[in-house]
């Protein structure tokens, strides 16, 4: 029995078990290459050409756009998938991607689900893809190699002459369709009328010579074939017109590969609409099921007595928790991300402040913290009521990370056109390297211990961006610890 060639998928990572995972992930179904590196990646690339590379962002010496910008400049490799896998999800690193030829992109930690997904669906676009360039190819070659059909009519549009091309193209002897009528007998009777009648103007004066136009002819076998033809009269001895010479390149291959390719754009064009669509149902329905578990999880440590079984119940409702935080923050950003604008209400942002701390006394009571606000009066901020979540985010991270007995400070200053809001851990600091990664999507600095999902930030940036405000993070100068800080514009 002859086994089923499987597709070849690269993998590209530095990190080791990363690549194991993925092989891990693939190897059933479809031959996995490695590389470690960008050079060796090319190197495997330009001598075993796989169906798809998965292609990490974050590597030294060559990072990923800048391999996948080699691969579709220098390679000129007709098409090959490539799907960026990175922790770096910005809009302005996709763009970076995109811009470096990827086609898709996946956030590490990469599921095995999503992974297959992305494979599956862009295996079948390869497929179609390499087909229409087969008969793309095809059609090229035929045209360059058969050349054209090149015949002479008479004034009566009867054949009196064709050339040894055009007798392969059309599949007669040459004694066999030697006068006869060209019109009647090779043009299929529903295109008969409308080619006497421009033969007709072209004899007359009425239409111009040199025209390109397209319309069938039947060949031997009964087939019609499509034809781009160009006419030009022929001039007899005694200065009239003595015919009218025809050449015909057969098109019909060609018409088929553009038919073929637009019917690509349109299914391109739908495999976007249901990414979009399938994006939509897994946002709702992944919360059904992590709320049963959550249910489920408080019913059995309800009658559970072990203490070991409980303490597994525990660790699987915080993980569970954490999953439900997961999905919730990637909905809110998904849909952040889709929005460019917002309306803006006056605000008075010192009551959200105060509101957002207040929200969180029991988790300050648990670790024996305090709050301070260092404002009285209100200030008013021309905002959307989204802010609220930016305060909420921010001041949950400074009770999230602060240490044990400290103190939360939160201040409003005026900076002319804008407030300055600032909430001031005794945390144990953010490293100056990491200081811009933690706004990025599902970037978290380690911090043992705490259950977070790296994504907070993400949204708090993202809302900031579309106020048209800045945001930032300084180390705080009373001590350890962190000040995170916004502009808002004030409200006139």
């Amino acid at each position: 029995m002859v086994s089923e060639i499987k597709h070849r998928i690269l993998v590209v990572d530095d990190e080791l078990l990363n690549v194991e995972l993925m092989r891990a992930y693939l190897e059933d179904e479809y031959d996995v290459l490695t590389a470690y590196n960008g050079a060796d990646a090319l190197n495997i690339i330009k001598n075993e050409v796989p169906d798809i590379v998965l292609l990490d962002v974050m590597m030294p010496d060559m990072n990923g756009c800048e391999v996948c910008r080699v691969i579709r400049q220098d390679y000129q490799m007709d098409f090959i998938p490539i799907i960026m896998i990175t922790a770096l999800s910005s809009r302005e690193d996709h763009i970076r991607g995109i811009e470096a030829g990827a086609d898709d992109f996946l956030n590490k930690p990469v599921s095995k689900f999503n992974l297959e997904k992305k494979i599956t669906s862009l295996l079948r676009i390869k497929e179609k893809h390499d087909t229409l360039l087969l008969d793309r190819n095809k059609a090229y070659d035929y045209l360059d190699c058969v050349g054209a059909l090149v015949a002479v009519l008479d004034n009566n549009y009867n054949l009196i002459h064709i050339n040894k091309k055009g007798l392969e193209m059309i599949g007669y002897e040459y004694k066999r369709i030697i006068n006869t009528s060209w019109v009647d007998s090779f043009i299929p009777a529903s295109y008969s009328s409308h080619i006497r009648r421009g033969y007709n103007d072209l004899l007359s004066g009425r239409a111009k010579q040199h025209e390109n136009y397209e319309y069938p002819i039947i060949i031997s076998d009964g087939e019609e074939r499509l034809f781009n033809w160009y006419d030009s009269l022929l001039g007899g001895d005694d200065g009239g017109i003595a015919g009218i010479l025809i050449s015909g390149e057969d098109i019909t291959q060609r018409k088929v590969a553009e038919s073929k390719l637009q019917d690509y754009a349109r299914q391109l064009e739908n495999s976007n609409e249901l990414k979009d669509l399938f994006t939509d149902i897994m946002r709702h329905d992944l919360l059904n099921p992590a709320s049963i578990v959550q249910s489920f999880v408080e019913m059995l440590e309800d009658i559970e007595e072990d203490e070991k079984k409980l303490r597994i119940l525990e660790n699987i409702k915080l993980s569970n928790a954490k999953l439900i935080d997961l999905i919730e923050g990637a909905s809110q950003l998904a849909k952040l991300e889709s929005v460019e604008d917002i309306s803006f209400v006056k605000i008075n942002i010192s009551s959200l402040i105060t509101n957002s701390v207040t929200n969180f006394s029991m988790d300050m009571t648990e670790k024996n913290m305090n709050y301070e606000l260092l404002f009285e009066d209100s200030y008013f901020a021309h905002a959307n009521p989204m802010v609220e979540r930016v305060f909420t985010n921010l001041i949950s991270n400074a009770v999230k990370y602060g240490s044990e007995n400290s103190t939360i400070k939160l201040s409003i200053d005026d900076i002319g056109e804008y407030w300055k809001v600032s909430v001031i851990d005794q945390g144990e600091g953010i490293a100056d390297k990491d200081k811009n990664a933690v706004f990025e999507r599902f970037k978290r600095v380690h911090k043992e211990n705490i259950c977070g999902t790296g994504i907070g930030l993400a949204i708090v940036k993202r809302i900031m961006d579309l106020h048209g405000g800045l945001i930032g993070v300084t180390d705080n100068p009373e001590g350890k610890g962190s000040i995170f800080w916004l502009t808002l514009k004030k409200a006139q």
